[in-house]
């Protein structure tokens, strides 16, 4: 998974999370991985309040994950990577999301 990578699509149930300036429309740049890929670091781009600024997030695997986003490769080739995603907002609402870089 680790390289250079450029969001192709973005896929969610509730589309105004993805819209144009929406608080889950990344624009993904950036995968590294440690040894065991039990760390991820993303660098991505995201626009808010019309600012784009780029993001690094470090995530970590973990078998049973609580909290707000997980995501989850479905399918990868050296060429293209398809990754699913659950967000809970602060007012609980649920988005299933599908990024393809």
């Amino acid at each position: 998974l680790e390289g250079k990578w450029v969001t192709i699509a973005v896929a969610a149930d509730n589309v105004d999370k993805i819209e144009e300036g929406g608080p889950l429309r990344f624009y993904f740049r950036e995968l590294t991985c440690n040894e065991e890929c039990s760390q991820m670091e993303i660098t991505l781009y995201v626009n808010v309040n019309n600012q784009c600024s780029q993001t690094k997030i470090t995530a970590y695997r973990q078998e049973d994950v609580e909290g707000d986003n997980v995501f989850k490769p479905l399918f990868a080739t050296e060429d293209i990577i398809f990754f699913a995603g659950e967000n809970v907002d602060r007012a609980s609402r649920k988005t299933k999301l599908i990024f393809v870089l």
